[in-house]
């Protein structure tokens, strides 16, 4: 089911482990059973497995347009203005 702009997705943090480079990784699961790996420094203060996350999605006008620049300048140079 698709989830309204306002509507959090909730996941619970499964566990917290350590990636080949040394740093901590939290494994996020949600309920459809989808998991997402996120630095765990990203977790709010305090949150430990077991715990239940509320996470709201938005779009980042900034970057987008930057991003957005930074490909249009690439292609001017690869093919011309």
């Amino acid at each position: 089911m698709p989830h309204a702009t306002n509507q959090p997705l909730r996941a619970t943090i499964d566990r917290i482990v350590s990636d080949q480079a040394g740093q901590n990784r939290a494994v996020l699961v949600f309920d459809d059973g989808q998991q997402l790996v996120v630095p765990a420094e990203l977790l709010p203060r305090g949150a430990r497995p077991q715990q239940v996350l509320l996470i709201r999605l938005q779009i980042d006008m900034e970057e987008t347009s930057r991003r957005a620049g930074e490909v249009a300048r690439i292609q001017g140079e690869l093919f011309g203005e």
